[in-house]
């Protein structure tokens, strides 16, 4: 996948010298959003990836059921749902075990 640029930069933004925070977070996010986009319709079950993708990004839609729940809801099996979430996060280059299993030891 070739990842759609964020960087486009309009005339009057080469004038600012001052770092804006909001702008560089609106970016980041934009550029989530995208890969999130793509990610769902490329794939073969769409919802599946729409899960999947909303439990690496921790969203509200997710709480209070498991992924092995959910997996069985979509009929696969959990270990595919949690595949194609590693996927995704792979994607971002995001490492969230707020969903996955993973190795959970404390620093």
């Amino acid at each position: 996948m070739s990842e759609p640029s964020t960087e486009f930069t309009y005339p009057d933004d080469e004038l600012e010298a001052e770092e804006n925070h909001y702008r560089e977070a609106a970016r980041k996010f934009l550029r989530v959003m995208n890969i999130q986009a793509d990610f769902i319709l490329r794939a073969e079950n769409k919802e599946v990836a729409a899960w999947s993708t909303s439990y690496a990004l921790g969203l509200a839609v997710c709480e209070g059921v498991s992924i092995t729940d959910r997996a069985w809801q979509l009929k696969i099996s959990p270990q595919a749902l949690s595949k194609q979430i590693k996927a995704f996060e792979n994607k971002l280059n995001i490492n969230t075990k707020t969903y996955t299993y993973g190795n959970n030891k404390s620093k």
